[in-house]
Order: C-alpha cells, then structure tokens, then sequence
C-alpha cells in the first residue's frame, strides 16, 4: 500500500501541473518582463543557461553544497547522539561517521580543482596582459 502512494503523489503533482499549464496557457511567467513562457521555451532557456556555466561556477556551488551536507550529517550525528534510546540506533552514527569522511575528503578534492583553476585563470589573464 505504501508504495502505491509513493506513485500516486507524483503523478497527482504532475497532473496538476499539467492542467494548470494548460489553463493558463503558459508554464512560467518571467516577473521582470511579465513574458509567459511555455514548458518548450522554459527548458531551451534553462538548457542554455546550465550549458553556459563555467568550471569556476561549477566548483563554487559544489563547494557550497558539500558544506551543506557536512553540516547536515553533524547535525544527524549531534541529534542521534542526544537522543539515543538504550543504544538501539549505534548504527545509524557509524554510518554518518563514515558518510562525514567520504564527504570530507570529497569537499578537500574540490577545494584543490578550485585553488588549481583560480591559479590557471589568473596565469591566463597575466598572459593577456602581458600579449
């Protein structure tokens, strides 16, 4: 029964939006222009915008996000701690435990491909300037 909702839920939301968008006639309305968009138009934008991002752009926001979920995991951590009934969830801090040194590793991995890309931008730039 269970997983016939984690069925219906998404196709309901989906529906809805179908109708929605088909009533109204648009899909996204762009509130700076008040140009209305439809689902076709919304995602040849949205393609391009993902296509024109640059790697420093892409290591920022991993860099962010990868702080998020380290937070997120010592707060798990702090919480099954305090809570903690008669030892029953030990396994759920070794998991996080775990899950908190991969992601770690992964955040010092990016944060050596950033520090490398800003060195090589800048070289770029004093070479332009040099020329």
């Amino acid at each position: 029964m269970k997983t016939i909702w984690k069925i219906i839920i998404p196709v309901c939301i989906l529906f809805i939006i179908f109708i929605r968008t088909k009533a109204r006639g648009y899909f996204w309305k762009i509130r700076k222009t008040k140009e209305e968009l439809t689902f076709k138009q919304f995602f040849k934008r949205w393609r391009r915008g993902v296509e024109g991002i640059t790697m420093m752009q892409q290591l920022k926001s991993q860099i962010m996000g990868t702080w998020i979920v380290i937070s997120g995991m010592l707060a798990g951590i702090i919480v099954n701690a305090i809570i903690r009934l008669k030892n029953v969830w030990w396994w759920l801090e070794i998991i996080l435990c775990g899950s908190l040194l991969i992601t770690s590793m992964g955040l010092v991995g990016t944060l050596q491909k950033y520090w490398r890309q800003k060195q090589v931008e800048e070289t770029i730039k004093e070479l332009e300037k040099k020329k």
